[in-house]
């Protein structure tokens, strides 16, 4: 129950709230309590699933970490590494962690479960909360992240926080890419892995590739008078003799369009 609360404590208050010390010492004190002494040992699971191998490593509910195309050693010294713990591979994986994966992979119900992000600062965590909330088939780019959380200018410092992301997939960094439209690097396999989980979310990777090639933008639509990012869902809605395109939001203001409430353009 106290690690319970204080999971739900972490998850709703702000990263800025915690004293580090603070956290330090209780997080010491807790794992040498009696009661807790077995989250000394973290355990993970190997999942294969449409995109591939998943190693994930957690504790009671709380992920802990997830790796593309890794492998049993690799994954423990990772762990070992950023925890200090001891991750005991299972023989089967719980039913739990293959509901949570397989839903969030298929899209019925994307991954919200409390993560383990120690060792990440205010602001690098402050990220990652955020892209969590980018839908499945979208896409969202850098400058679009620092504005969201309040940095406009920190744009470099969004991708470096996107490179330390220690739950990738489930926390989606591979739906963020270059402000011009590039899908950029990414830190759990490369541009091609990153290629291939778009790719099977449904986003339309010819079209986006297309319209960064011809430097477009943002997407309006004539019967709305409204500019989008170019994965917006709204899209789905939108015919093609009524679309139009624009290299910037200033184009698409001067046009007469206003932003998308959905995907906050700009």
């Amino acid at each position: 129950p106290l690690l319970d609360m204080a999971n739900r404590l972490r998850q709703t208050a702000s990263p800025t709230m915690i004293d580090p010390r603070f956290r330090a010492s209780l997080r010491q004190r807790l794992l040498q309590s009696e009661d807790v002494a077995a989250l000394a040992e973290g355990r993970y699971a190997v999942l294969d699933t449409s995109i591939g191998r998943l190693h994930i490593g957690y504790r009671g509910r709380v992920v802990c970490g997830v790796s593309l195309a890794s492998d049993d050693v690799t994954f423990e010294q990772q762990g070992m590494a950023r925890h200090g713990l001891h991750f005991r591979r299972e023989t089967e994986p719980p039913a739990w962690l293959v509901t949570l994966v397989d839903n969030h992979l298929r899209g019925r119900r994307a991954f919200k479960g409390p993560v383990d992000l120690v060792g990440l600062t205010p602001f690098q965590r402050r990220v990652l909360e955020k892209i969590r909330h980018i839908p499945r088939g979208e896409v969202r780019p850098y400058t679009w992240v620092a504005r969201e959380i309040g940095f406009p200018k920190a744009v470099r410092a969004v991708g470096t926080a996107l490179a330390t992301n220690p739950i990738p997939l489930l926390i989606p960094c591979h739906r963020v890419v270059r402000s011009e439209g590039a899908l950029g690097a990414y830190s759990a396999g490369g541009t091609d892995m990153k290629e291939r989980i778009l790719a099977f979310e449904g986003v339309d990777l010819p079209e986006l590739k297309t319209l960064t090639r011809l430097g477009k933008r943002f997407r309006g639509s004539r019967n709305t008078h409204i500019f989008c990012l170019p994965t917006c869902y709204s899209r789905k809605r939108a015919k093609a003799q009524h679309t139009v395109y624009f290299t910037s939001a200033h184009e698409a203001r001067q046009a007469g369009y206003r932003p998308c409430k959905l995907c906050r353009p700009a």
